[in-house]
């Protein structure tokens, strides 16, 4: 089993519409050519224990956070490295993937 990178609770706090309608099954960072592509791509285990990666991962999670629109936050992930972008769509349905086994009851949204 992955570990998982340690993310701070008020990037994931800012992100949580998108983790709600991930939980929902929309994905709304990664078209469906960027999860397919990652998806097909072999992450090595140790990309994610890896200490420089998890610092590029939390920059990427700020950034992400300070973008006001979710088309902003599309954008940057596609100017993103291919192999950066694989490991945030790998951390990405693993942690969807967590909250799930927890049981996690997703907002109603009707």
């Amino acid at each position: 089993m992955k570990s998982f990178i340690t993310v701070k609770m008020e990037v994931l706090e800012s992100l949580e519409r998108i983790v709600q309608s991930g939980i929902n099954g929309t994905h709304l960072l990664f078209s469906n050519w960027m999860i397919r592509e990652a998806f097909a791509s072999d992450v090595p285990d140790e990309l994610f224990t890896d200490k420089q990666i998890e610092g590029q991962v939390q920059e990427i999670l700020a950034k992400l956070a300070e973008f006001d629109t979710i088309e902003e936050r599309q954008d940057f992930i596609e100017t993103l490295d291919i192999d950066m972008r694989n490991i945030l769509v790998h951390l990405y349905f693993g942690f969807l993937d967590k909250l799930v086994g927890q049981n996690y009851t997703p907002e109603v949204l009707h």
